[in-house]
């Protein structure tokens, strides 16, 4: 930025009053005056659609102006507003890359103002390397210092790995447990007797009662 401050105010002109002479080109306008350029600028900021790339549009004391179509929403309709801006070794803008549309001298301007802004930009970045640079010393003891809960911490880590064991201990069943369940459900159920043909089935005994004429076998059944 240094560089492009240095190259700027090598070449730029002012008039009586200190303020910087336009010295504006625009590569698509033949006609230099700033009532026409104005136009132009304005006609460029809305009709061009650069599918946002940076376009060279024309330059101001030897640096190249380009123009950048941006898309955006506003209620739910898609529109593309274009900004401008003045390229050195960074990209300068003046009121956001706005150019004015009521106003053809200020639509003009708006493109050297961008470089008259560079010294302002260079000040801020140097009040906040300053505060930077200031800070520097403190955050590097800050860096360097040995944390004093390090113990505490480390003792902290450790309770917490002997109340996850506990926990974990606690919610797995016990084998013993598991042996109950399965014996008591074994016991639910009666084993049959040894014997299962005399107790289960039914089978006739036979009882001789003999008469004077004919002998009769009585029948007699038992059961279970």
């Amino acid at each position: 930025m240094k560089a492009d401050a240095a190259q700027y105010q090598s070449v730029v002109q002012r008039d009586k009053d200190g303020n910087p002479v336009n010295n504006l080109t625009i590569d698509t306008c033949n006609l230099r005056d700033e009532q026409n350029m104005g136009i132009h600028l304005q006609g460029l900021a809305m009709k061009t659609d650069t599918q946002g790339q940076y376009k060279r549009i024309g330059e101001v004391y030897g640096f190249p102006i380009s123009i950048i179509s941006e898309r955006t929403y506003t209620d739910g309709k898609e529109t593309v507003q274009n900004r401008f801006v003045v390229e050195g070794n960074y990209k300068y803008k003046y009121n956001n890359g706005f150019i004015a549309m009521s106003d053809t001298h200020a639509a003009c301007m708006n493109l050297v103002n961008a470089l008259e802004k560079i010294p302002g930009i260079i000040e801020q970045y140097e009040e906040r390397t300053a505060k930077l640079k200031a800070d520097v010393p403190q955050l590097e003891a800050i860096v360097a210092k040995q944390w004093g809960k390090e113990d505490e911490l480390k003792q902290l880590k450790s309770d917490l790995a002997a109340l996850d064991r506990k926990i974990t201990a606690e919610l797995t069943p016990k084998k013993e447990d598991l042996d109950g369940v399965e014996n008591k459900q074994v016991n639910t159920v009666d084993a049959p007797a040894a014997d299962t043909k005399k107790s289960m089935v039914a089978e006739p005994t036979i009882r001789y009662q003999p008469t004077s004429t004919e002998s009769r076998p009585a029948i007699r059944f038992t059961g279970l």
